[in-house]
């Protein structure tokens, strides 16, 4: 993310330069505050009056704070749904579960989010 462009570019392919999907994650308003997603899908649903941008995601859910890093951890509950895109605050990388750590973990190295200090 660029403070000067303000864009942040999420990608969804399950072609990423001919070496496999590529489903980024992003930090979302959601109805219980910020939440944490993979977006499968990026699509505009067109009416006569109004064009809708919507995400196809995979939500994940809060299980806490790593006790030694300190870093917010998710699990993959397996649940699919759709949100708008306008709900979308930025993407966040989203480290996969390990032999020594079972769940998902936000490494967020890049950005001094306050959102994600006071979570």
């Amino acid at each position: 993310m660029s403070a000067a462009l303000r864009y942040d570019y999420v990608r969804s392919t399950s072609h990423w330069r001919n070496t496999g999907t590529r489903y980024d994650c992003v930090i979302f308003n959601g109805l219980n505050g910020l939440e944490f997603a993979s977006i499968l899908a990026l699509f505009t649903l067109c009416t006569s009056t109004t064009d809708l941008r919507v995400a196809l995601i995979r939500r994940y859910h809060s299980v806490g704070r790593h006790s030694s890093s300190d870093y917010i951890q998710l699990q993959d509950v397996n649940q699919i749904e759709f949100i708008f895109v306008d709900s979308i605050v930025r993407a966040v990388h989203i480290l996969p579960p390990s032999t020594y750590n079972p769940f998902l973990t936000v490494q967020d190295l890049s950005s001094p989010d306050i959102h994600l200090r006071l979570q």
